[in-house]
């Protein structure tokens, strides 16, 4: 009994940082746009800088296909000990690009 409540404590704490990432990975996107259309930044990922060459809906597409192909492998293996962590330093990197692309969209 002990371990299946812990396993559905783990898909619990799962599930809330990777809708963390999911809300952070669309703030990144979109601040990425604003900053490109402005001229401020530059995409720094080949694929994606290819993507958005060819049309932003497919810049979209290909990052939050990433995005959400990520949530389901870290859902499907919450049961693991390294998951929280991994989930945790994915949350807390994808925060701290949101907040430094809105510090230089502010400026």
């Amino acid at each position: 009994m002990g371990t299946h409540m812990g396993r559905r404590v783990a898909r619990k704490a799962a599930a809330t940082t990777i809708w963390i990432v999911v809300v952070l990975a669309a703030l990144d996107a979109f601040t990425t746009l604003v900053g490109i259309q402005r001229g401020m930044f530059r995409e720094m990922n080949p694929f994606l800088e290819a993507a958005l060459a060819v049309h932003v809906g497919w810049f979209l597409l290909l990052k939050g296909g990433c995005t959400l192909l990520w949530g389901a492998v870290m859902y499907r293996e919450s049961w693991r000990r390294w998951v929280p962590l991994v989930n945790a330093g994915v949350a807390g990197a994808y925060g701290l690009v949101v907040f430094r692309s809105l510090w230089h969209l502010a400026a």
